[in-house]
């Protein structure tokens, strides 16, 4: 019970420092983005938005991490789309625009890489896919390679591993507590402009970029009703990575870190590393975590060498 109620802290821990990696600019559902679109499927509603290239010459699917929105690989996805790179970026149940798991109840609950693997088969056909996820996203975009394996390439920003989490720690995250908890921090912290400017700078690693930043940018999505309460549930049931079939894949797979990293172990950066000796591997120096929002033309350009 000890050994739970420690791990219990240590995810509330991550998560206040977490929760303001979110990059969206708009405050409600009622306000999309001009280029949004929505995939319905069962009891879920997945927002995504689609950087469409007029001369396409890839497709690129973009899993945001985890507090943050399709707005973090926007940056990217506009340097890419010139180029020839159509790039969908998708919310993942309870974040951004989409369905919350709160709305959701246990017998309609789906898993999310089945979700998103649905959503690109209603584009287009899952091989001419390349598959992009940064953060928590990196682990999802790990899951739908494993489900998926026919994908085009597997191409991992700082990405985190998801772990298993079950029985009384399970119960415990998606408690009506937790979820109380989760709600207060998601939707008041978020209104504390020194606390916001603080983990953003931890989060980027660049003075001038977090003091010219829009912070109204970090805390309009998180402040919509249940979304902390939803996260915690989605961490309860997400699916953990399988290491075992992730070191079989056998697609091109890119793997980016950044050196001035603060939210990632140095253990899970091993994990991930140890699992694709082969990998095309990059580290974005003076990078921090959330490196693919301002390190953005640095990344396209290794993204373009890697996919042409």
């Amino acid at each position: 019970m000890k050994t739970n109620i420690k791990r219990a802290v240590a995810v509330i821990c991550a998560v206040m420092m977490l929760i303001p990696f979110a990059l969206t600019a708009f405050a409600s559902y009622e306000a999309p983005f001009d280029n949004s679109f929505y995939y319905e499927e069962g009891a879920y509603t997945l927002h995504y938005r689609v950087f469409e290239a007029e001369n396409e010459k890839a497709k690129v699917l973009m899993i945001h991490g985890f507090g943050c929105s399709t707005s973090t690989w926007q940056p990217i996805a506009d340097e890419l789309v010139g180029d020839g790179y159509t790039c969908v970026l998708v919310d993942l149940p309870g974040f951004g625009y989409s369905t919350r798991e709160t709305e959701v109840a246990d017998e309609d609950y789906r898993v999310r890489e089945e979700l998103v693997i649905n959503l690109m088969k209603s584009i287009a056909p899952v091989d001419t896919w390349h598959v992009a996820g940064h953060s928590m996203g990196g682990g999802v975009a790990m899951n739908i390679a494993c489900l998926a394996p026919e994908i085009q390439s597997l191409m991992l920003f700082c990405p985190c591993p998801i772990a298993s989490m079950e029985g009384v720690m399970a119960d415990m995250m998606s408690s009506k507590v937790m979820g109380a908890m989760a709600n207060f921090i998601f939707e008041h912290l978020t209104k504390v402009t020194p606390l916001l400017r603080l983990v953003a700078l931890m989060a980027f690693m660049d003075v001038e970029f977090t003091m010219d930043y829009d912070l109204s940018l970090f805390s309009a999505p998180l402040q919509i009703h249940n979304t902390g309460y939803s996260n915690m549930i989605t961490s309860a049931k997400a699916m953990p990575n399988d290491f075992e079939k992730i070191a079989k894949l056998e697609m091109p797979v890119l793997l980016v870190q950044a050196d001035k990293d603060l939210v990632l172990t140095g253990a899970m950066k091993t994990q991930v590393d140890e699992a694709f000796p082969n990998a095309e591997k990059y580290t974005v120096a003076g990078g921090g975590h959330l490196c693919i929002e301002n390190h953005d033309e640095e990344l396209a350009e290794i993204i373009k060498g890697f996919t042409g």
